[in-house]
């Protein structure tokens, strides 16, 4: 049965609805255990059989910060600071995680995430992981 999980900032310039037929606890979630991840507090939820629909109201409120490898796209809105997910352009299509924490519930309903740390994976392993257990993406801009 599809269904659809929502996730938002706290003040709505991002948003976004994972389609899914997967069980909440059936999902891939993560917490890396990286200072960037780890100081949002981020658990990364991802169906690579699903589909994210990313929706930004306010670009110029939208910040894309980069770190490390410089190969991911981390969403944070400047209005009001959270972090709704990542993204990568992997070959002709865009991948995402979202943040567990900023859907219904907080999130309690994906249970509890596994701790991981990706610091030593290459580049290429990464590409790689991000398109097997990342979701396809649609980002949307007004």
């Amino acid at each position: 049965m599809t269904k659809t999980i929502k996730s938002a900032c706290h003040c709505g310039n991002l948003n976004a609805t994972l389609t899914t037929n997967k069980q909440p606890l059936d999902m891939w979630l993560h917490a890396c255990q990286c200072d960037f991840c780890r100081s949002h507090n981020m658990r990364s939820l991802s169906d690579s059989e699903g589909r994210i629909e990313l929706r930004v109201e306010d670009e110029a409120q939208l910040n894309r910060y980069h770190f490390g490898m410089n190969m991911v796209d981390f969403l944070i809105c400047k209005n009001c600071g959270n972090y709704i997910g990542a993204v990568q352009q992997i070959d002709d299509q865009l991948y995402g995680i979202l943040n567990a924490n900023l859907t219904e519930n907080k999130g309690k309903q994906f249970g509890d995430a596994k701790h991981a740390l990706f610091e030593k994976e290459t580049r290429e392993e990464r590409s790689a992981r991000r398109k097997e257990v990342w979701t396809p993406v649609t980002l949307k801009t007004a």
